[in-house]
Order: C-alpha cells, then sequence, then structure tokens
C-alpha cells in the first residue's frame, strides 16, 4: 500500500490543479479519477476573465490559448419576450476583460497533462469507494480500475473534487431541494455569436450559448422536472418547451444542428455541500454556484487555490491534523464566497418568478447602474491568508 501527502478524488479543473498546486509545494500527491480523458463534461464551458491569472499561475495559460478557443467580450441577457441587457466582461474584470470559451474535453485534459508533468501521480479509470477509513492521522480510500482487484491508498489528506455533490459529502439536513434538471449539447450552424455570449431566460429556467473552439457551439440549459417529464425523452419537444420559446434563442437556433452527445444531470441543490469531517470538498463538491453567474469553473480554481495555500501552510509548520486543516480551509471558503452565494440566491429566486423576472429585465434594459450592479454582486475580488 502507498502513502501520499494528499490523495485527490477528480480530475475536474478543481482536483487538476489543487493537485499542481500542491505538487508544486513539494507534497507527494495522488490523483484519482473514475473517467478515463478525454471525456463530456456537462457544463457551460465558459471560462470567465479572472481565470486568465489563475491560469498564469498554475503555467497552463500559453496551452489554453493555443487550444483555439472562442475569444468573448460581452454577454447579452434575454428576457423571455427577446427583449436583450448587454452586460460587457469590462464591469466584472479589468484591462482587456477577454473570457473564453473552450470545451472542458480540452480544458480539463490541458489542466491533467500539468498535473502529471509536475509530478502528481495520476490513475485515471479508477472508481473510489465512498467509504472512508480513518486510523491516526491517515485516512485510507479504496476503489477499483475497471473492476479489478480493490487497491487501497493512504493519505494524511484527502481532497473530494469530484463534483457536484461530492463522493464524501456529508446528508443534507432535511429541505425542499431544488426539482432543476440541466442539459447540455454542442451545434454546429450557430450564426452571428462570435465574441458574445448570450443567455436566455424562458417560463421555467434559462439557458446560455457561447461558441467554443472547433466552429461548435456549447448549448447549456435547465428546466424543470415536470418539463421533463411533459418532453417524454423527445429532446426537439424539449428544446421547444425550453430554448424555443424564447424568440431571441428561436432566431439564434434557425439554422443548429446537432454535434455530439447530450449530457444531462439533476435534480440540482444549490450553495454548500456539507462533507464529512476531515475531508476538504473543493469546486461543485463543496458548493454548487448558479450557472447564471458563469463563475462555476473560476469558482473550482479559485476553491483550489485556497485549499491548496491552507494545506502547504499547514503541513510547512508540521500540522497534520485533517480536521483542523478543513476547519481553516471552510472558514476562508466562506469569508470568500459567501456574500456571491447570498447573492446568487436572491437572483435565482427573482429569475424564476415570472413577475420578478420581467420587471427585473426592465429595469436592467433601463438602468445601466443598476445592470452592473447585479453583474457585480455574484463576483467577489480575492482573499487573503
Amino acid at each position: 500500500m502507498s502513502d501520499y501527502d494528499a490523495i485527490v478524488i477528480g480530475a475536474g479543473p478543481a482536483g487538476s490543479s489543487v493537485s499542481v498546486r500542491l505538487a508544486q509545494g513539494g507534497l507527494r500527491v495522488l490523483l484519482l479519477e473514475k473517467s478515463c480523458f478525454p471525456r463530456e463534461k456537462l457544463c457551460g464551458e465558459f471560462i470567465s476573465p479572472e481565470c486568465l491569472g489563475l491560469f498564469d499561475r498554475l503555467g497552463v495559460r500559453e496551452r489554453m490559448l493555443a487550444a483555439g478557443p472562442q475569444v468573448i467580450t460581452k454577454m447579452v441577457l434575454f428576457a423571455p419576450d427577446g427583449r436583450g441587457v448587454e452586460v460587457p466582461l469590462t464591469w466584472i474584470a479589468s484591462g482587456r476583460a477577454q473570457a473564453l470559451g473552450l470545451t472542458r474535453s480540452r480544458m480539463d485534459a490541458i489542466l491533467l497533462g500539468r498535473a502529471r508533468e509536475v509530478g502528481v501521480e495520476v490513475r485515471e479509470g479508477f472508481h473510489v469507494s465512498p467509504r472512508l477509513h480513518r486510523q491516526g492521522v491517515w485516512s485510507f480510500v479504496e476503489g477499483k480500475a475497471d473492476g479489478r482487484t480493490v487497491e487501497r491508498f493512504a493519505g494524511r489528506l484527502v481532497i473530494d473534487a469530484s463534483g457536484r455533490g461530492g463522493l464524501f459529502a456529508a446528508p443534507r439536513p432535511h429541505r425542499r431541494r431544488s426539482r432543476l434538471f440541466a442539459c447540455k449539447v454542442h451545434l454546429r450552424g450557430v450564426e452571428g455569436l462570435g465574441e458574445v455570449g448570450e443567455l436566455f431566460f424562458y417560463r421555467d429556467g434559462y439557458g446560455g450559448m457561447a461558441d467554443v473552439e472547433g466552429g461548435r457551439t456549447n448549448l447549456c440549459f435547465m428546466t424543470t422536472e415536470a418539463t421533463l417529464r411533459a418532453a417524454k425523452g423527445d429532446r426537439q419537444a424539449l428544446l421547444e418547451m425550453t430554448m424555443l420559446a424564447n424568440p431571441a434563442a428561436r432566431e439564434r437556433l434557425r439554422y443548429a444542428v446537432i454535434d455530439g452527445e447530450w449530457v444531462g444531470t439533476g435534480p440540482i441543490s444549490y450553495g454548500r455541500q456539507p462533507s464529512v469531517p476531515g475531508v476538504l470538498a473543493i469546486g461543485d463538491a463543496g458548493a454548487f454556484i448558479d450557472p447564471f453567474t458563469g463563475s462555476g469553473i473560476l469558482l473550482a480554481l479559485t476553491s483550489a487555490e485556497l485549499a491548496a495555500r491552507v494545506i502547504t501552510r499547514a503541513f510547512t509548520t508540521g500540522e497534520f491534523d485533517a480536521a483542523a486543516i478543513e476547519r481553516r480551509y471552510r472558514l476562508l471558503h466562506r469569508a470568500e464566497f459567501g456574500w456571491r452565494f447570498r447573492a446568487c440566491g436572491l437572483l435565482r429566486r427573482l429569475a424564476f418568478s415570472s413577475v420578478t423576472r420581467n420587471w427585473l429585465i426592465s429595469l436592467l434594459s433601463r438602468n445601466q447602474s443598476a445592470a452592473k450592479l447585479v453583474a457585480l454582486s455574484t463576483r467577489q475580488k480575492g482573499f487573503q491568508l
């Protein structure tokens, strides 16, 4: 049985980037991923401008740009009746304020390659058991690769970066869950987007479109369980009841054709996900933020950087108490992200009410200052340790 300073579960943007940072700090890191890359993930594939600085610190910015992403300079939000509100990205980021449209299959492969490059031991196709064992300062993780013999690894610290829901998530308190579901597919033949990302609201949800590399467009949208049931598995009917119900989206998708597999998930729970004591949950495993913010990848990369700083500082000073490290990270995560989650919760309630949604879009279309304030409410600059 091998032992490590840190065992990371999940090789998405949070898992790979925290692995890179810990390995660069001299720690022995094992990264376990259930899929074999490249693979599709449900994601809007919108890399916000703030991510470029994080890519710099990971040593992958030039590789991301060399992958041929679509540069995005502004967003447009469309009310259910097709009215649009423009949101320049300069409102949330200084300088050139360019976002990128890049598929998760490409972005994640670059980050995973960087992890291998800096000495992280990577195991793809490895399915981790949700049972975690502890003995003293060590945590023991078990799993199988392609149904083979069970393997066991020991780590001073376990980091759950396994995505929404979390492999080592603690049971949530009993409360009403969202009955929202999300779908994603790539398209070809979508004309006129270019440097513009678009977000469309409709009766029971919203969806976004943005070009990515290779001449394709990402379409990602959310709707209710009731609408999914009404569609009865007919994807065209589902589009008619959701995205195509918005006149602006219908026009944009007039010549679009499906190019790739559909990916879906749900029901979706927002906010923080409680984890078992002593496990650091980062990215979506720790907290899921509303997709309309366009900051899911940003949260993943930022939470990974925050976790790596906490862990590296603790290990440098000889502190190996996983529970104490996890508590320290959780407090700093709350300080960094608390406001934006509260703001997103309020905006979500407004967006899913037909009365307040129309009022909000009308207000934003007439008042640029209000539109800028709403955009900034889902962001919070920097953190200090």
